[in-house]
């Protein structure tokens, strides 16, 4: 078998595999990048095909942002109507004034994208349809993998070995990682749909009841991602009629598009049963990003932003043991990186577990979500939660809830249109 050495090595060649490899090659080291799937045009179909604004700022330093929007990718900002009414987007600027957003592309675009961008980086090396057969260690560290493609074997062996292949993780799998899980009562049917009758533009929209959510999702080349996502008491309802269910569902939704002319491009899909899964991102030296490290509710469209955001954590702080001259692929630079995931994502995760297992809003949320409809100052502030810019701990800071307060008594009732915009955005 023969044996390869590496700086780092990458399995997984999805966004963050991708990112991953092209932020640490960027940096001067040699990294393999390894994918299972030998087509390029491969990707990803149970997706919401909605990224974040909070991962805008990595796409910005990849450049991926130029190279998706030249491919049609939308320019994303989106209003929830709640019990209450709708909250319009109101995210603001960036420090450069430059107004905030994410970006709706599909999959079936993104994916080849990111991996043509990996695989033309200087440094990086792509591997593509090969498999995982075991892992190399030595003193108690995972120090590289062994890979079978056909009848060909060989080890790579690296300082460094990032797991970012996914929900299922092979790699979390052989090295004996305990996956943490929370329940998700909720099951969901997705449609990518052309000739969807949008009312607000390229806005995005989200119906938020408490124990159902709906949206759609403008994407490029006129497509739309419809959702609906409802208690798994209403599945076997809709077991043979996925698609119908979901039009009817939409159509009854207030100021929802009717979908009259509506049209799948591609299958309809319907998950019965996503659970919250988590597992600790550092383990004996391997590092593990994007779902290898948390896959949890799709509902709130976050998978794609954590996919970046973690995998630019992981090379920053990379990259800051490099500049320290520092032995990088020590204990230090690892748990450095452990401990800024947490931070990052760790509340997110406990707040969208807690809603993952009930069906109705809770005491503070119906206190945000109303003064979210009466007040432009306490739209901002929610909007920029949901899109991940702010934490768990600023958004329900006692400063913030007492302004909540305060708006619902000084306004009773919410105009009809919330805090939306009256004009449809262009």
């Amino acid at each position: 078998m023969l044996t390869h050495e590496f700086d780092v090595v990458v399995v997984g060649g999805s966004l963050a595999g991708c990112t991953t490899a092209t932020l640490l090659a960027r940096k001067g080291l040699k990294v393999a990048l390894i994918e299972n799937r030998v087509q390029a045009s491969d990707y990803k179909h149970l997706c919401t095909h909605f990224i974040q604004a909070s991962a805008v700022p990595v796409m910005r330093r990849l450049g991926i942002d130029r190279l998706i929007e030249e491919a049609g990718a939308v320019r994303n900002s989106f209003e929830i109507h709640t019990p209450y009414g709708w909250v319009g987007d109101h995210l603001g600027s960036d420090q450069d004034g430059r107004p905030l957003h994410g970006y709706n592309i599909r999959r079936s675009k993104l994916d080849p994208i990111m991996r043509s961008m990996a695989s033309a980086t200087q440094g990086v090396t792509m591997m593509s349809g090969w498999s995982i057969q075991g892992l190399v260690e030595q003193e108690g560290r995972i120090a590289g993998v062994k890979l079978t493609s056909e009848d060909r074997q060989v080890t790579l062996r690296s300082p460094l070995l990032v797991a970012a292949d996914g929900r299922n993780s092979p790699l979390a799998t052989l090295a004996g990682i305990k996956t943490k899980s929370a329940p998700n009562r909720r099951f969901a049917i997705f449609a990518p749909m052309r000739h969807v009758d949008l009312r607000r533009g390229n806005t995005s929209q989200m119906w938020l009841t408490g124990s159902e959510t709906a949206y759609i999702f403008p994407n490029d080349d006129d497509v739309a991602v419809v959702a609906w996502i409802s208690p798994r008491e209403n599945l076997d309802a809709c077991r043979g009629r996925a698609l119908e269910a979901l039009i009817e569902r939409i159509r009854s939704l207030p100021d929802a598009q009717q979908l009259q002319n509506a049209e799948p491009i591609d299958q309809v899909l319907t998950v019965k049963d996503y659970p919250n899964l988590w597992r600790p991102p550092v383990v004996r030296g391997m590092a593990l990003v994007g779902d290898a490290a948390m896959s949890i509710d799709y509902m709130w469209g976050i998978g794609c932003g954590w996919a970046f955001q973690s995998a630019a954590l992981l090379s920053d702080n990379i990259g800051a043991a490099i500049a320290k001259q520092r032995d990088w692929v020590g204990d230090a630079a690892l748990r450095h990186y452990q401990r800024q995931h947490a931070k990052m994502f760790a509340g997110h995760r406990f707040l969208i577990n807690d809603f993952s297992n009930r069906l109705s809003l809770n005491a503070i949320e119906k206190l945000m979500f109303s003064a979210a409809t009466k007040d432009a100052r306490m739209a901002r502030h929610l909007s920029r939660f949901v899109a991940r810019i702010d934490g768990p701990m600023k958004f329900l800071a006692p400063a913030a809830l007492l302004q909540a307060v305060w708006t619902n008594l000084l306004r009773a009732n919410a105009s009809p249109h919330g805090t939306r915009s009256h004009t449809p955005p262009l």
